[in-house]
């Protein structure tokens, strides 16, 4: 193989581990998936993993999606089967939500 080759392909590698750090990167989320109540939450949790949760979305009135700018302090914490929840306070608004861990 020539020298020439090799460096080809070490360089085509580097350009595909650069592009699936940006992809990687460009998939972080923006927001949250949060609930008014805390057994609204647990309910949402109960279909599956935190994707099948998020597919489940529509479905449960009780929770959305809050931009993650907008999420602040925790203003009640409880413990659940040994989880740990909290509600977060919500910029703009009177309530806290329930934050899917």
């Amino acid at each position: 193989m020539t020298r020439t080759l090799r460096l080809g392909r070490a360089a085509a590698l580097l350009a595909l581990a650069a592009g699936s750090a940006v992809r990687a990167q460009a998939v972080e989320p923006t927001d949250v998936v949060a609930c008014r109540t805390l057994v609204e939450l647990r309910v949402l949790m109960a279909s599956g993993d935190r994707a099948a949760a998020e597919a489940a979305l529509p479905r449960h009135p009780g929770c959305r999606r809050i931009a993650r700018a907008r999420i602040g302090a925790a203003e009640h914490r409880a413990m659940v089967g040994g989880a740990p929840f909290e509600c977060l306070g919500v910029a703009d608004e009177g309530a806290c939500a329930w934050v899917l861990p």
